[in-house]
């Protein structure tokens, strides 16, 4: 009879377990259909020129922007530079390496079919060395843009969206783009209003740009910037370089993942509530759930920054816009090497 009573507690609780799982996998399903799920495949309704059509374009647009010899020289030096990167057509790879690509873009001023991404950042996840590699790609660099004549990276995103993006990225940078996560600006606001802030550490040209915007800030120090305040932070670049500009993107992320350490389950859940409808992706929804199980493991690991090009290089005009003639070799293998430590890749065309 004892045996009976025990067995039936026991059932109880069992069912009870199950039921609970069930409920919280359901929640977590119903969260994840708020996403804007995107195939990877491009935009049939984009009208792309060919090479030939924009080659006709190109001595144009050099004269319309009164280039200096030396300036025009840089140009067609890089134009044969990419030119020798793009003949290496093997892109890098590994089943311990996971790259994660993170686009913000914004529509601006220019009618793009899409929104320039103005931050465009490899979270790229090394499970060999455990650890997090948040890469910065300059959206300056002068690069290749399939269908389209050499120009700024960030153009990409706005001609065809993540997927022109990535098949950009991978053919200049050798490396293979298994995922992306994107969001607009005023997305990204909302995202940094659902951690409840950033926390972040001033320098004085920069509590001075912040305090023109918005008051307050009167000098260096530690604030919990807001939605608002995060995007002219991530944005400022007048008071230094485009280099330094990178870096406060990547702060803001460094600082949301260790506020993220602090959170229990249903802080995770709140929050996936607010932020999920904000993004698009072309993650699977079970992949979702994998990399979300994952997260908390990966929160532990070490984050180092990085920033590509990893040298300064010159900056010229090109369709007036500034651009960084970069060494694709240098470049390329210094990334390899930031990418790939500790483990042995594969090669894939």
């Amino acid at each position: 009879m004892r045996f009976i009573k025990r067995h039936k507690v026991l059932m109880i609780v069992l069912t009870a377990i199950v039921v609970f799982f069930a409920v919280c996998a359901g929640y977590i399903w119903h969260l994840l259909g708020q996403i804007q799920f995107i195939e990877r495949a491009g935009d049939p309704s984009l009208t792309v020129p060919t090479y030939a059509e924009e080659e006709q374009q190109e001595d144009a647009d050099i004269e319309d922007m009164a280039l200096s010899a030396d300036d025009a020289a840089a140009l067609l030096d890089a134009d044969a530079a990419i030119r020798a990167n793009l003949d290496d057509s093997k892109k890098w790879y590994s089943d311990q390496v996971m790259n994660i690509m993170l686009f913000g873009y914004d529509y601006g001023s220019k009618q793009y079919p899409y929104g320039r991404s103005d931050a465009m950042i490899v979270l790229s996840i090394n499970k060999t060395a455990k650890k997090v590699k948040i890469i910065s790609l300059s959206r300056t660099a002068y690069a290749a843009i399939p269908g389209y004549k050499n120009t700024r990276l960030s153009h990409a995103h706005g001609y065809g969206g993540p997927d022109l993006a990535i098949r950009a990225i991978e053919q200049n940078y050798k490396f293979r783009i298994d995922n992306f996560v994107a969001c607009s600006f005023d997305s990204f606001k909302q995202i940094i209003d659902a951690f409840g802030g950033v926390p972040i550490t001033l320098t004085d040209k920069e509590a001075k740009v912040m305090r023109a915007h918005f008051g307050g800030f009167q000098s260096a120090g530690s604030y919990n910037l807001n939605g608002e305040q995060a995007l002219l932070y991530a944005r400022t670049r007048k008071i230094d370089t485009d280099r330094d500009r990178t870096g406060r993107q990547r702060k803001i992320l460094i600082s949301l993942a260790a506020k993220a350490r602090g959170f229990s389950t249903t802080d995770y859940m709140r929050l996936l509530d607010r932020i999920l409808p904000l993004v698009s992706t072309d993650f699977t929804k079970s992949e979702l759930l994998l990399q979300m199980a994952s997260a908390v493991g990966y929160l532990g690991w070490n984050f180092e920054q990085h920033l590509i090009p990893a040298k300064p290089y010159k900056l010229v005009l090109r369709d007036n816009f500034e651009v960084i003639l970069m060494n694709w070799p240098y470049e390329v293998d210094y990334l390899h090497e930031v990418m790939y430590e500790d483990v042995i890749p594969n090669y894939e065309d």
